[in-house]
């Protein structure tokens, strides 16, 4: 509740990411009945061992199936090697070739090569490095889609301006 729950799991990805783009989560598990019901709980209904969920993995078990009972839980990503495969887009390799990374300026050209060519021979690699690639070609797709690709603003004319600005020199006193 105190370290997880509330700055992360509501903060970066619940209600902060949701209200960002006008959408309203619905989460069925934070309905106030059913929180003060987990509460109420004894500790040992509600974690076991390092086994979480366990009242709703009881209360399930006689609908769900074996597979899905037993299966480990996984985090959502992104699917990786569609992007960094034989099969990749040439357009991954355009955002983060050297001369595109310096464009941009966030992000170390020898650094980002460096890791993608870890990633391509899967020397070493695993989820961090994973997660750093999708964030670096994240970051480089929305500069040139929001930075890049935007038009300058066309003045408007001054002959139907209802305001006019102009410089002034301040008075000397």
């Amino acid at each position: 509740m105190t370290t997880f729950f509330s700055p992360y799991r509501l903060g970066s990805q619940g209600d902060r990411m949701a209200m960002a783009h006008g959408v309203e989560a619905r989460l069925p598990f934070l309905d106030h009945h059913v929180f003060d019901f987990a509460a109420a709980l004894p500790t040992g209904s509600r974690l076991r061992g390092l086994k979480d969920k366990e009242i709703l993995r009881r209360w399930s078990a006689r609908t769900l199936s074996t597979t899905v009972k037993q299966r480990s839980k996984k985090t959502y990503t992104v699917n990786a090697p569609r992007f960094f495969g034989s099969n990749a887009p040439e357009w991954v390799g355009d955002h983060l070739s050297a001369e595109a990374l310096r464009r941009v300026g966030v992000f170390s050209p020898s650094e980002v090569t460096g890791l993608v060519n870890r990633y391509r021979s899967r020397l070493d690699t695993g989820f961090a490095d994973e997660q750093a690639l999708l964030a670096v070609l994240s970051t480089q797709l929305w500069h040139h889609q929001f930075i890049e690709s935007l038009a300058p603003p066309i003045p408007l004319p001054v002959a139907g301006a209802s305001v006019m600005l102009i410089e002034t020199t301040p008075a000397l006193i």
